[in-house]
């Protein structure tokens, strides 16, 4: 489920213990996030085409003898970097960090559906072929975040969409995965990535849209 907010900014604000630089979430209590911890990620979002074909392709598999936990097609997207929980009064640097960053826009073509792992299973994503663009701006990301404490990752990047996750495997998944490999295809336009804020709950996470950045 996504919670879309937009943002302002402080120097509309008169409270002088506010710094003028940090981006204040337009909400009755804009400042609650910098109390708290917060758990967040930085994302590309894909269009609603591209989702609907998503959307179809999990009818295929819905009814699977795996059990599998179904990713609802509004909160698809793919993750540049996870960031994990970090304390609310990050926020400012964080924002600030992914700000200066400077890009262009791409494309990216849908790929196969597939398993992450044909030995231990969990995922079932699209793959997305990349030029190197899309590695590009994970690696800016990356570096930007690095001096605030933000830990590099220790695995190579690979863009892509989740499908759904794997709660209990069964060996039919091979086959109904096949099935669906080549259903979607086209392809679309990045220009601009999100930080999202994510929240868990026993129906599933909700995302908040903290800040969008224009490449």
């Amino acid at each position: 489920m996504s919670n879309r907010i937009f943002c302002c900014y402080a120097d509309h604000v008169t409270d002088s213990k506010v710094p003028f630089d940090l981006p204040i979430l337009f909400m009755p209590d804009a400042l609650r996030f910098l109390n708290t911890m917060v758990r967040l990620f930085v994302a590309i979002e894909i269009p609603a085409e591209i989702k609907s074909q998503y959307a179809e392709a999990q009818e295929a598999i819905r009814s699977s003898r795996a059990r599998l936990s179904l990713v609802h097609p509004d909160d698809m997207h793919i993750t540049l970097k996870f960031i994990g929980e970090v304390e609310g009064s990050h926020l400012p640097g964080i924002t600030a960090a992914l700000k200066a960053i400077t890009g262009s826009p791409f494309i990216l073509d849908l790929g196969s559906i597939t398993l992450n792992s044909p030995r231990s299973p969990r995922v079932i994503w699209s793959d997305l072929h990349d030029p190197g663009a899309c590695r590009n701006l994970a690696t800016m990301v990356e570096h930007a975040l690095v001096p605030l404490g933000i830990p590099a990752e220790g695995r190579t990047f690979k863009p892509h969409i989740t499908i759904a996750r794997i709660k209990q495997f069964h060996p039919s998944i091979f086959e109904e995965v096949a099935a669906i490999s080549s259903t979607c295809s086209g392809s679309f336009s990045v220009d601009r990535f999100v930080l999202k804020k994510s929240e868990l709950t026993p129906q599933g996470p909700i995302y908040t849209d903290l800040l969008e950045v224009p490449l």
